[in-house]
């Protein structure tokens, strides 16, 4: 996978997991309206406190998440560099 493509996806899963930390409720209503399509009474669910902080520390995991694939990410740029380098060619001697 392309090294952009990595750093897009981490960031979008780290800006999820802010966003589903700071404000688990609104982040759930949000979810479940994805879903209303398929679910009937969507906006009458109200969650339990339990899972509020359930799902507020699954926001917390996938801000870290995020975080550390981002760093993780940012080191293969300085290795790929040193892979430009053009091999050398050794060959042996045709007068052996």
């Amino acid at each position: 996978m392309s090294s952009k493509l990595l750093k897009l996806v981490y960031g979008a899963v780290a800006v999820k997991g802010l966003f589903t930390a700071i404000a688990p409720k609104t982040s759930l209503k949000l979810n479940l309206s994805a879903l209303g399509l398929s679910l009937e009474n969507v906006s009458e669910l109200e969650p339990r406190e339990w899972y509020v902080d359930a799902v507020r520390a699954t926001g917390v995991g996938m801000l870290a998440a995020g975080g550390v694939g981002l760093l993780l990410t940012g080191d293969d740029e300085s290795e790929n560099e040193a892979d430009d380098v053009d091999p050398i060619d050794i060959s042996p001697d045709e007068e052996a």
